[in-house]
Parts: structure tokens; sequence; C-alpha cells
């Protein structure tokens, strides 16, 4: 799934355990793709209480923790800022589906 307009975010979200691993040890499903702002890569989580948080880590820098949204607005909006490293991220597995 492409993120080309805000309404393509809910379903993004919606269908988030579908486009997205499982991490069995942290009980999250995550998507990883570039950080392009800062040379690295972002990793987006979704618990399974509904809560997302993002993670950055690259050669030069290390989040020191994990950053958990308070609303679901904030999450649409950094997808929104990101959609194309998102796309880029998410459309091999989309071609090969």
């Amino acid at each position: 799934m492409q993120i080309k307009k805000k309404t393509d975010i809910e379903f993004v979200l919606d269908n988030f355990s579908s486009l997205a691993q499982w991490d069995d040890v942290g009980g999250k499903f995550f998507i990883v793709f570039e950080d392009r702002k800062r040379g690295g890569q972002w990793t987006l989580m979704r618990y399974s209480d509904g809560r997302y948080s993002i993670h950055g880590l690259g050669e030069d820098y290390i989040d020191e923790k994990e950053l958990f949204f308070d609303e679901i607005d904030e999450v649409v909006t950094f997808l929104w800022n990101n959609r194309a490293a998102f796309n880029a991220a998410v459309k091999p597995a989309t071609v090969s589906a």
C-alpha cells in the first residue's frame, strides 16, 4: 500500500499488521524505512494495545529510547512527512504479494 494522499494513511494504520513484520520478543508489529533527514532508519512500531512508537538508528546516531505517539494524528503526520521513504520500503512487499 502506497501513501499518495493523507486518506491512504488510515488504510495503512488499519492494515498495519498485514504490512509489517512481527517481533515475538517485543510483542509488536514493525516496519523499518529510511530516515532521510538523518541518514539512518526509522522503525515504526505498533503494540497489541494499539499504541504506536518510533525509534531512529543510524551510523552516527541512535535514539535513546522509543518515542510513543500520544495521538493518532501524530502518527498520521509522521507518516505523511516520511511517505516517500515509507513507500520505498513497502513497495517490494506489495509488488510480490
